[in-house]
């Protein structure tokens, strides 16, 4: 596949070569940290794309994120986004799918609580890479942090869309191109380049209503954001930007000693919840 110089996913695509943001972002992950990449923004549609094709099988070997745990923190962010599906009519009796669930601890977090019929499908974790993904097979479909590490997301969405029964949930939650400036070339939302295309809320939706859904409703707070001190979005950025911009950082064992000797940590820590950064947006998808 080519390397991605213009944009796919508006009626007005923006190029590479004549957009006015673009920067070269070195990888977050640490055993990456050599690598760089080209992302830029579409003057089009604000979304960024990440320019360079790589392998992302040798990417995703031992990625960070696929150690996570279902640590205290982690609970408080999962309580939080079942109270805000319930919100949408997600009861115990649907039939759920987590697309692209990583290790699966959603899933475990859901069946715990009594939906027995929580699935888990990712391809890039063998316990869950083979769930039979039969179309108009699930009364609601979750699937947080993965649509922008998908090269295609207008075809993740045909996947996902078809996968719903009639007046199905489909609820996706993912970097705000918005809300992220390629001037702060650590900003872990960048990610490159597990991060392909990070979409503009506008060319989410409009890519979502193409495929014959309704918006239902939309925020743009992080499911983690919590006025438990230092369980927010906010605060856990800012503690990895400063503990050396690293993703393994979060979900290494916490180093008190740099919270506590930064007032911007102990600040954040306190009162992140109330100042969100609006680079993250959860949006609630019905099928006609």
């Amino acid at each position: 596949m080519p390397p991605y110089i213009t944009c796919t996913l508006c009626a007005n695509p923006g190029k590479l070569a004549t957009t006015a943001e673009v920067a070269r972002v070195p990888c977050n992950v640490r055993r990456f940290r050599e690598d760089q990449f080209t992302l830029w923004r579409c003057a089009g549609c604000g979304s960024i794309h990440c320019k360079e094709e790589v392998n992302l099988s040798a990417y995703y070997a031992g990625y960070p994120i696929s150690r996570l745990q279902l640590v205290p923190a982690l609970r408080i962010g999962y309580r939080n986004r079942l109270r805000f599906l319930r919100r949408y009519g997600f009861r115990e009796e649907h039939r759920c799918l987590d697309f692209g669930c990583g290790g699966g601890l959603f899933v475990q977090y859901l069946r715990a609580r009594g939906f027995e019929n929580a699935e888990g499908y990712d391809a890039f974790t063998e316990e869950f890479a083979h769930t039979d993904l039969s179309a108009d097979s699930y009364d609601v479909v979750v699937s947080y942090d993965v649509i922008e590490h998908d090269d295609d997301p207008r075809e993740f969405l045909k996947r996902t869309s078809r996968l719903l029964r009639s007046r199905g949930l489909l609820i996706l939650g993912t970097p705000r191109a918005d809300g992220v400036s390629l001037e702060r070339t650590r900003n872990p939302a960048l990610h490159p380049p597990y991060h392909r295309h990070i979409l503009s809320e506008q060319a989410l939706i409009d890519l979502v209503l193409a495929e014959g859904l309704e918006l239902e409703g939309l925020t743009r707070r992080c499911y983690c954001d919590s006025l438990v001190p230092l369980v927010n979005s906010r605060f856990m950025w800012k503690y990895v930007e400063q503990s050396g911009g690293f993703i393994d950082i979060a979900i290494e064992p916490p180093k008190a000693g740099v919270v506590l000797t930064s007032p911007a940590l102990l600040f954040w820590a306190v009162a992140g919840y109330f100042f969100p950064p609006g680079d993250n947006l959860t949006a609630v998808f019905r099928k006609a």
